[in-house]
């Protein structure tokens, strides 16, 4: 009998463990990630609206862009916070604007260079018109992302991931 109360504990933990989802937006869904990822909310994917991508650690910084003049104020969830509530540890992030154009990212950048998603610049909304409804941000003010390769990786217009293997 204990033995048998012990398997179903252990049965019912595991299925927890592995059935992890995600809310469904209630906006304007303004992120879809997919691929190999281990939490999702609609199907195979993530979707996220601006309230869900609220709830991730949300920051702020002051950091200079090869894309824009003097140091600008962004706000958004860091990249790694996000990778973590999908399950993601490794591999390749296929990022993708509103004009289809793509840049891969590796994931190992996201925590080692604080890479934020910025979805607010200068204490505003981003929109399609000023590179929203959002922007991968390397924080460029500091030593470790000023390599010029992390400028081919700040991909504007940002509306899907795809985290491949």
């Amino acid at each position: 009998m204990i033995r048998w109360l012990l398997t179903l504990v252990l049965a019912v933990t595991c299925t927890a463990t592995v059935a992890r989802a995600l809310e469904m937006p209630e906006g304007h869904v303004v992120l879809t990630v997919s691929g190999d990822i281990d939490v999702t909310n609609d199907g195979d994917v993530a979707r996220f609206d601006l309230d869900m991508l609220r709830a991730l650690d949300w920051r702020e910084i002051t950091t200079f862009t090869a894309f824009t003049n003097g140091r600008q104020q962004f706000a958004g969830p860091t990249l790694s916070s996000l990778l973590e509530a999908l399950g993601v540890e490794d591999g390749i992030l296929r990022a993708r604007a509103v004009n289809d154009y793509s840049v891969e990212i590796p994931a190992a950048h996201a925590a080692a260079h604080d890479v934020l998603i910025a979805a607010e610049h200068g204490g505003k909304p981003m929109r399609v018109r000023e590179k929203g409804p959002l922007w991968i941000v390397y924080p460029q003010s500091e030593a470790k992302a000023q390599d010029n390769t992390f400028n081919t990786e700040m991909i504007w217009q940002l509306t899907e991931i795809e985290v491949l293997p």
